[in-house]
């Protein structure tokens, strides 16, 4: 879809006063951040800008003292679930203190939360009435799953299927499209 299509699809379901409210954009990181420029040039539905994304890994990093985060990473392949721990437990104060029923948030950077296999149902959890989240997903639709980070075969991984709602989930036209 195009960005100002999505963007409209977006004000639609932000309408909804009540219900879960979490959403994906999934598109390539070149894509991602056109989308991204998008979105903070548009206005919602009161005229106000859209909010600015919030770096998941950044806040996730910023929650772990350093000298923990040096101690432990160097630990990480005896003890991985300590490792594991502190990633998750990070990323829950970070949710606990960006959604606090003010809207929507816009989250990005997710790579570490795919990195440490956490369980993303907390998202899902917390998405719902004021708090509304809006995912952006490096990543393409194959068939019936999306599959994140399709250029590192290795690391790639699929979205949980449970996780958005499929109408809730827009993937971006590629630039060349766009320009025709």
């Amino acid at each position: 879809m195009r960005d100002a299509d999505i963007i409209l699809a977006i004000q639609q379901k932000l309408a909804v006063p009540v219900g879960r409210h979490l959403y994906g954009v999934i598109g390539n990181y070149p894509e991602l951040t056109r989308f991204e420029n998008a979105l903070r040039q548009a206005r919602d539905t009161n005229g106000k800008p859209y909010p600015k994304p919030n770096s998941v890994t950044d806040g996730i990093l910023d929650g772990i003292p350093d000298d923990t985060f040096k101690t432990e990473a160097g630990l990480e392949t005896k003890r991985p679930e300590v490792a594991f721990a502190l990633v998750y437990n990070s990323f829950k104060d970070f949710l606990r203190k960006t959604l606090t029923g003010k809207g929507l948030t816009v989250l990005k950077d997710l790579e570490l939360l795919f990195a440490y296999h956490v369980d993303l149902s907390e998202l899902r959890v917390r998405a719902a009435d004021r708090d509304l989240v809006l995912l952006l997903l490096p990543g393409k639709r194959e068939a019936d799953r999306v599959r994140l980070f399709p250029e590192q075969p290795e690391g790639s991984c699929a979205l949980p299927t449970n996780l958005i709602p499929e109408d809730h989930l827009w993937v971006l036209e590629k630039e060349w499209l766009l320009a025709s």
